[in-house]
């Protein structure tokens, strides 16, 4: 029986999950994982050692073959890889780590990465299938079937909420190389809010707070309840709406950074060539200083030679308030319930869910029983809620879900003599979209054969909002300053090439381009030739793969 799979790939850590018929349950797969002191759950780091190009060793394993590798070489290339699922959300063929003389981008670690692990998953599998009575079936599937016992083929993988197209397009292609036939994703924090454990049958809004290793995620589901009958039918009937949702690039590696600036600042001398060593410590720091069970009063670096450097659990504190991290898990949250204030107001909500280990972090539960009361925060689950949610997800449990960015088109600005951006479908619009969603329409100059159409997709990049201002015309533009542009912007279409059927002969219209979102959370395009009226091509990809 086909076994539906779920993964949590987080910066930091993986989980993975499996649907078992009645519920999800997590797997701990024992070569790889390492157990959370004070939870016990079994996470994957989401690290990587390579021996050559095409073998690595990942998860535990992995770390232990780091110790190798000498601490001062870690401003360099290594053939040690982590966080690379950020390089990977912004710039997969970046290089992140280095064999010999040859580089390795962070598409080859995340193929390489989750193919080590489908192995895993599917030897997990194989042992815990039951025994068939038959010996001719036992035979046959020994010398037939049973390479393919327990592959993946049936998974979803969570993403954060301010994952770009891209992003989510290479998880999918590395999945289906791999042999997955039915690939899906969700947003973090709503599959935090189905994993969590709280009765979903009933109508309920719920904040789901996920603060991970590199993301922090907010999110406003509604749950819908249910009537249908058995099993089966009661996942399949059960429904979610994401009413919001926002997302920063800002978690534990983040306080990591803190705390080693910290140590930086009382070095003496040599801080560039100590950081490192300093960098390699301090998130054994952090967790001393946040792990109430140990309640640790100070921690410390410790220097080559002996010497160390202390950090106090009040100097920590300290740290985390001259940093913001309070201020900004406040403002995050102010902005989500800010988006669906027609909709549901701060009182309305039933439950306010914690997520990641982030969450761990002094004051952090201070701070949203502060803002919603200690009765409806809670905190039973920071790590496993979300592989689970995924798994049930992935069992029939529909959702109702939003994009998170705006989609627009660049075009150019004479007055300002710079590139602008028309705003094609807004932030917050459920998907899947009717289709047409949006219509533009375009002439071509008389003889052009070629037609371009820059589309890109636009976050905030940690902003609160973008300014759009509305024309004339009816549409809204933003042109953006500064740095903006880099950090929002990503091009779907980069390089794409329409070619006419025959070329332009005047002003008038001659393209009509239909834009919808499908159900994967993908911006389409039907581009239709006025004047042969057929169309060039149908309902596919804007983004270029």
């Amino acid at each position: 029986m086909e076994t539906s799979w779920a993964i949590d790939f987080g910066t930091t850590n993986t989980i993975l999950a499996k649907w078992v018929g009645t519920h999800a349950i997590v797997v701990a797969l024992e070569e790889l994982v390492e157990y959370e002191p004070a939870w016990q759950t079994p996470l994957i780091p989401s690290v990587i050692y390579f021996q050559d190009v095409n073998n690595a060793m990942i998860g535990r394993p992995a770390l232990s073959a780091r110790e190798i590798i000498h601490s001062g070489d870690l401003q360099m290339l290594t053939p040690f890889a982590r966080s690379f699922k950020k390089t990977l959300a912004r710039s997969s063929q970046q290089a992140v780590a280095q064999v010999g003389t040859e580089t390795i981008s962070a598409r080859q670690c995340a193929s390489v990465f989750l193919s080590q692990l489908f192995e895993e998953m599917a030897e997990y599998q194989r042992s815990h299938v039951v025994p068939d009575p038959s010996l001719k079936r036992r035979l046959l599937r020994y010398l037939y079937f049973w390479r393919k016992e327990g592959q993946v083929t049936d998974l979803t993988m969570t993403v954060p909420i301010d994952s770009f197209e891209p992003y989510r397009a290479e998880l999918g292609q590395i999945a289906r190389k791999l042999g997955v036939t039915r690939f899906t994703t969700l947003d973090e924090p709503v599959a935090a809010a189905l994993g969590y454990g709280l009765d979903l049958s009933e109508e309920k809004h719920i904040l789901v707070v996920d603060f991970g290793g590199g993301t922090l995620d907010l999110a406003l589901v509604k749950t819908h309840p249910f009537s249908a009958t058995g099993r089966t039918a009661q996942v399949a009937a059960r429904r979610a709406t994401l009413l919001a949702g926002r997302g920063l690039t800002y978690g534990g590696e983040t306080i990591d950074s803190w705390i080693t600036d910290f140590g930086c600042e009382r070095l003496r001398a040599h801080q560039s060539t100590l950081r490192p060593i300093l960098a390699g410590q301090a998130e054994a720091i952090k967790k001393d200083l946040s792990n109430k069970a140990s309640v640790a009063d100070s921690s410390f670096f410790l220097l080559q030679g002996g010497g160390r450097i202390e950090i106090t659990r009040p100097e920590f504190l300290d740290l985390l308030e001259r940093k913001g991290l309070y201020k900004t898990l406040e403002t995050i949250t102010e902005a989500v319930l800010d988006d669906c204030r027609n909709q549901v107001n701060e009182t309305e909500i039933d439950a306010v869910l914690l997520v990641g280990g982030s969450t761990l972090l002094p004051g952090v539960r201070d701070l949203f029983e502060q803002i919603f009361g200690s009765q409806r925060v809670h905190y039973w689950e920071p790590f496993e809620a979300v592989a689970k949610g995924a798994a049930i997800y992935g069992a029939g449990f529909s959702v109702d879900q939003i994009v998170h960015h705006d989609y627009s088109i660049r075009v150019y600005s004479d007055a300002q003599q710079r590139p602008e951006y028309e705003r094609l479908v807004r932030r917050g619009t459920p998907y899947p979209t009717p289709k047409p969603f949006e219509t533009r329409y375009y002439a071509v100059a008389e003889g052009q054969a070629q037609f371009r159409l820059p589309v890109c997709e636009v976050g905030y990049a940690g902003r609160l909002s973008l300014p759009w201002q509305r024309r004339s015309n009816g549409n809204e533009y933003w042109i953006p300053t500064g740095a903006e542009e880099d950090e929002c912007v990503i091009t779907l279409n980069q390089g794409d090439t329409v070619r006419l059927p025959a070329a332009g002969a005047g002003n008038q219209a001659r393209l009509r381009i239909d834009f919808s979102i499908d159900e994967n959370r993908f911006l389409c395009a039907t581009i239709h030739d006025l004047l042969k009226q057929k169309d060039i091509r149908e309902d596919k990809v804007v983004m270029l793969r």
